[in-house]
């Protein structure tokens, strides 16, 4: 059986998009369809994969898996790719896609390649937290995130402490962890640990967390660029939509993915 993919990327978060993802499996094939179109030696290789499928309250609806086949609630990369395939298919500009966290604007820029996404509105759950000897704020942002901040990422502390972090005792549902380094109060350097999928280049929704938490402590304004392994994007908090994510999304490439059950 041949699966129709898309593979799309935002600063390197990337992910492998299913249209009509049902002809070819069903629900509960997903988790390891995930698994196996996901893997980066034996299949198309990504860090998540997503349904993109009809919604009769929504301009579409976005299910996403990550790589080991656990599904997270949100994903702001994923959001922004989704954005650009379903303005692909209409002549507007501003969409509203469902989520398992709820309804999510994105407006899509074609003359750039850019998308915006309103990610939502960051919870601080505990704004001084201590983990494996790292003081920190937890947040949740339809996942949790545990944002810590330095004065040099040189020792790239994401590869010391995130999969420590993400196995946290009490945490059932995993941890992200973003290291974030202040260049200056309009701009922030991030290095990211996400859950299910190790170190990966760009996270819309940790770049959401690691805002909420530098303009709670202080320390950044409410609009700036978080420069990430993969690319840079602009990231604002407004009292009235939460945060908002945007930056350049690319297609990479189309294919067919064989499956078997």
């Amino acid at each position: 059986m041949l699966i129709p993919f898309i593979k799309m990327q935002a600063q390197g978060n990337d992910f492998v998009f299913l249209r009509q993802p049902f002809r070819t499996a069903p629900w509960e094939e997903m988790p390891l369809l995930a698994q196996s179109i996901c893997d980066r030696h034996f299949g198309v290789g990504a860090d998540g994969l997503v349904l993109l499928l009809e919604s009769g309250e929504a301009d579409a609806r976005m299910v996403i898996y990550n790589s080991d086949g656990t599904r997270p609630a949100m994903c702001g990369s994923a959001l922004r790719c989704a954005g650009w395939l379903v303005a692909e298919a209409n002549h507007k500009d501003s969409y509203r896609i469902l989520t398992d966290s709820g309804l999510r604007e994105v407006h899509v820029d074609r003359e750039r390649g850019e998308v915006e996404a309103v990610i939502g509105y960051p919870v601080i759950k505990e704004k001084e937290l201590e983990l494996f000897g790292l003081k920190g704020s937890l947040v949740d942002v339809g996942n949790l995130h545990f944002v810590t901040w330095w004065d040099d990422l040189s020792a790239k502390p994401h590869l010391l402490f995130g999969a420590k972090i993400e196995k946290t005792e009490g945490y059932e549902s995993g941890i992200n962890s973003m290291y974030a380094r202040r260049i200056s109060e309009d701009e922030v350097e991030l290095v990211i640990w996400e859950n299910a999928c190790g170190a990966t280049l760009a996270c819309g929704t940790g770049a959401s967390a690691t805002l909420k938490v530098g303009v709670e402590l202080g320390m950044i304004n409410n609009a700036v660029t978080m420069h990430m392994p993969g690319g840079s994007v602009q990231a604002r908090l407004r009292p009235d939509q939460g945060v908002s994510i945007g930056g350049v999304v690319k297609e990479v490439f189309e294919g067919a993915f064989p499956w078997k059950t």
